[in-house]
């Protein structure tokens, strides 16, 4: 017959041993955390490093993370949807302080927010935000606005030739699997559509590439002796609507009674020269500096200390535009930064990103 008394001790043992597992195992999963909650490393994936635009974004993590003491590691999908749902699927592998990106196709990368959410990874969007998935924080501009802007402005200039708005319109339109250049299309040919039924839109794709924009712009041209205005949805393929038209001997400065209608977005240092020169007739600016700056702070100051970003008013004066709203989207938080033009007067302020970009960071800005 069993002692009783022996018993009842090693069930007790027995019992306290396996408590004591339970929160040796509690502890090793908090401690398994809280170690992935202070990664030095921060991750970022780029949809291109062949455009200054984006190298710009890149340097601007960099230069965060620097700040920070953090680590910066990255991958370039290098126009390469699924490079880069390759990319990511490698740098969650790392389970970094957080992954930051810019997306290629707005869709393709949702399922990929809830593999980074199951993983504890939090995930921040720039430039181009995701149409839904679990994202911590997205940092934006109104892209359709922008587009409302430079139509409005491409009206306002054709009336000032014609004395009514009319006359013809290339719009070099970018890829539309990206939600940012699918709403400046939008927004560019809608407003024109619905209100300035006498200006013909020509709306033609140039699909992100260097090769197809000059080769667009430099057809419609030779098809369109009469072509009165371009708009180019954003400052990397200006250089190539200038190529084409100085190659057939029709570039012209503004004021010029050839000049053709130049319109663009993004506010690149070159285009800072060119509207300086006097031979773009309007850029619309965006901020990828403030994108990155803004998206890291609102994970360090909210997501990682376990606070939901909140929405509502933005004010931040670092930047030109100092004032942008945080609302809910499809996929979490958003801030949208307002474009506005950049002008001959306003040129000079050291807060528009092509002056810090070319004053503070010394870098030079070549072809895209």
């Amino acid at each position: 017959m069993p002692n009783i008394m022996n018993f009842r001790l090693n069930r007790r043992a027995l019992l306290a041993s396996a408590a004591a597992s339970a929160a040796a195992g509690v502890m090793a999963r908090s401690g398994s955390a809280e170690a992935q909650e202070l990664s030095k490393v921060v991750a970022w994936e780029t949809p291109y490093l062949g455009f200054f635009f984006f190298v710009v974004l890149q340097e601007a993590l960099k230069r965060k993370a620097e700040s920070l003491g953090l680590q910066f590691v990255g991958k370039d999908a290098n126009g390469d949807s699924n490079a880069q749902v390759n990319d990511w699927n490698s740098l969650l592998l790392q389970k970094p302080r957080y992954l930051i990106s810019d997306a290629l196709d707005s869709e393709l990368l949702i399922p990929l927010t809830k593999k980074a959410k199951s993983l504890g990874v939090p995930v921040g969007m720039v430039d181009t935000p995701l149409t839904g998935g679990t994202v911590a924080a997205s940092v934006t501009f109104d892209n359709r606005q922008s587009g409302v802007m430079a139509a409005e402005k491409t009206a306002e200039l054709l009336t000032k030739k014609y004395g009514s708005p009319k006359g013809s319109v290339l719009n070099n339109y970018g890829s539309l699997t990206a939600v940012a250049l699918r709403n400046r299309k939008e927004g560019f040919e809608e407003t024109l559509q619905s209100k300035y039924k006498d200006i013909e839109i020509i709306s033609r794709p140039q699909n992100n590439q260097h090769e197809e924009a000059l080769a667009v712009v430099s057809a419609t041209l030779r098809e369109r002796p009469d072509l009165d205005a371009i708009h180019m949805p954003t400052d990397i393929f200006v250089v190539d609507a200038r190529k084409a038209m100085e190659t057939q001997k029709r570039l012209f400065p503004v004021g010029h009674e050839k000049h053709i209608i130049l319109t663009s977005i993004d506010a690149s240092p070159n285009a800072l020269k060119w509207v300086k020169a006097g031979e773009i007739d309007a850029d619309i600016a965006q901020d990828p500096i403030a994108y990155v700056e803004i998206v890291v702070d609102l994970l360090e100051q909210y997501t990682l200390k376990g606070q939901a970003v909140p929405t509502g008013p933005y004010e931040n004066k670092k930047y030109f535009w100092e004032k942008g709203t945080i609302a809910d989207s499809p996929s979490g938080p958003l801030l949208t930064i307002p474009p506005y033009f950049l002008t001959k007067e306003n040129a000079d302020d050291p807060r528009h990103w092509a002056n810090v970009v070319t004053k503070v960071w010394k870098m030079e800005q070549n072809a895209g």
